[in-house]
């Protein structure tokens, strides 16, 4: 009878280990993909890492439809059609990207009906406390959820942005207005001040990162349609042989996967935003942020690079 218990209870040990290994994250990806490049690249890094449930795509900034597409092809592309798409509320777009061109005349599949803040706000309240955001691009979506659910902070698990710039640069000692924030100011203050479970990774830590030549070229020999599709964006994207993409996006993706990995120091700190875009650190003013500074480029580099190569047509992670 006392081995019988035993065995019976190493079954159910077992099995609970597996559980666990099969338990995904649930996450939403909140993106402005179609300027720089680092938003497609951190969409794929989303539809390949094989630990996420991507609950959908949200699409923010300037021309939200043309983004859509993007979304859409590349999902569709990868076999991962599943996913939906949302668009968010379309502001002024005063460049046109050669990216657009990629899926300017793609019909396979549409994004939903409705809305990016409708989206996230219904899915955050149907999963409460399971949900991670993760938002790379300006942060209107974001700031209308807020505004249609002012609890979004108690029923969402986890914020990651891209933006800010808390102390400096690699190439400046002083911090300046990062994209992200300053494109949607009010939108940013209003998120930064919604006692949201907040983590950054600014400009401090990521444009300490960019893609070498040879990191490219292993992935560009790696045929699969994801990886094909990230070569193609990028040589629409280059503006000259010169340019290396830097890795802000993905860098917040990571942080999501892997908590406190990839970074050497992690701060709290209090921070707001000012009227002219700039992350401020404020103990009157701010609201407690957790903060991903000193990037293990390396290592990083070396996971963000697996994940991609692992992705194949119709799998999902």
């Amino acid at each position: 009878m006392k081995l019988l218990t035993r065995t019976f209870l190493g079954m159910l040990l077992c099995l609970g280990q597996l559980s666990g290994q099969e338990a995904r994250m649930k996450l939403i990806l909140d993106t402005d993909i179609g300027d720089d490049i680092d938003d497609a690249w951190a969409l794929a890094f989303v539809i390949a890492h094989k630990n996420f449930e991507p609950l959908g795509i949200t699409v923010a900034h300037g021309n939200t439809p043309a983004r859509a597409k993007m979304a859409c092809k590349m999902l569709h592309l990868t076999g991962r059609s599943d996913i939906p798409v949302f668009v968010g509320r379309r502001t002024e777009q005063k460049d046109y990207s050669y990216q657009f061109t990629w899926a300017e005349d793609f019909a396979a599949t549409r994004p939903a009906s409705k809305s990016a803040a409708d989206f996230i706000v219904e899915a955050v309240r149907q999963n409460p406390g399971q949900i991670t955001l993760i938002a790379v691009g300006p942060l209107q979506n974001v700031a209308d959820a807020v505004r249609k659910e002012p609890q979004l902070g108690k029923l969402v698990k986890r914020v990651v942005l891209m933006g800010g710039c808390v102390y400096g640069t690699a190439d400046q000692a002083a911090p300046i207005a990062e994209y992200n924030v300053h494109s949607s100011t009010t939108d940013s203050q209003l998120v930064y001040g919604a006692s949201l479970p907040l983590t950054i990774v600014p400009l401090d830590s990521t444009t300490h990162v960019k893609l070498s030549d040879a990191e490219r070229e292993q992935l560009r020999k790696h045929s699969s349609p994801l990886t094909f599709a990230l070569e193609a964006l990028y040589r629409l994207w280059l503006e000259k042989p010169q340019s290396r993409m830097t890795l802000h996006d993905q860098l917040a993706v990571a942080e999501t996967a892997s908590p406190n990995t990839f970074f050497g120091k992690m701060e709290t700190v209090p921070i707001w935003v000012d009227d002219k875009g700039f992350t401020r650190v404020d103990s009157q003013k701010g609201k407690p942020v957790r903060v991903c500074l000193e990037p293990k480029r390396n290592a990083f580099m070396k996971y963000y690079i697996s994940e991609l190569v692992g992705q194949r047509l119709g799998m999902k992670p």
